[in-house]
């Protein structure tokens, strides 16, 4: 198995215990509560903002032209096919998209992307890549799994298009290449650079099971409610 492929058996525990969530279980069985998902598209859309920017400055230390483009091309398609969803959501939960402008955004979240963040412009490539990767690949993985676990229900669930979204072969392919990449990327790191790798793809995932949790809980922070 290759590097990148190997990642996820390094987080096996908290990447299965994230598809077990009561969250993505229910989004699967249709029975989330809509307060519970209405909190999470607001945290989310404020998430995504800053998740581009990871890609913003991955795209700046691209040397190669053709990886240049990819970052870019990603970063475009959730600026809008990804966030446009989140819309249409709010939209179906009479949010108002102005909401977003006072809404506050959670304590785990802005860990969460600070932490990316950071990595983002103190790390290389690699890091970077292991930083955003466990999002696009969790989210496909859970929603692949959704899918198939619950298609007999699927026609009748009011979150079959965000399933459906996730569990698409064109979402996959618009992050697959993040594998060659980042294989031949490290190809000549050290086994502690690999590590350090390991850890930062590691982090990420314990952060979207948190992400998870907060919506779940509808938890702003240690002083919120």
């Amino acid at each position: 198995m290759s590097f990148s492929r190997s990642l996820k058996n390094k987080a096996q525990t908290i990447w299965e215990a994230g598809y077990h969530h009561p969250f993505v279980q229910e989004l699967g069985q249709g029975t989330l509560k809509k307060e519970r998902f209405q909190f999470y598209l607001k945290q989310d859309y404020l998430y995504l903002l800053d998740y581009t920017k990871v890609y913003a400055l991955g795209a700046v230390k691209c040397k190669d032209e053709e990886l240049l483009q990819r970052f870019v091309e990603i970063q475009h398609s959730i600026l809008t096919t990804e966030l446009a969803l989140h819309r249409q959501y709010m939209k179906q939960f009479d949010i108002d998209f102005n909401e977003l402008k006072t809404t506050p955004t959670s304590l785990f979240n802005r860990t969460y992307t600070a932490n990316m963040l950071a990595v983002g412009q103190t790390g290389d490539l690699a890091e970077i890549l292991a930083t955003i990767l466990p999002c696009a690949w969790t989210y496909y993985d859970y929603a692949m799994g959704l899918k198939e676990k619950y298609a007999d229900q699927l026609e009748e669930n009011f979150y079959k298009s965000w399933i459906e979204m996730y569990a698409n072969a064109d979402f996959l392919e618009s992050f697959s290449w993040f594998f060659d990449t980042l294989d031949t990327l490290v190809e000549n790191k050290s086994v502690i650079e690999k590590q350090r790798i390991e850890a930062i793809f590691t982090a990420s995932v314990e952060f979207e099971y948190l992400f998870w949790e907060m919506s779940y809980q509808q938890n702003l922070g240690i002083l919120h409610k």
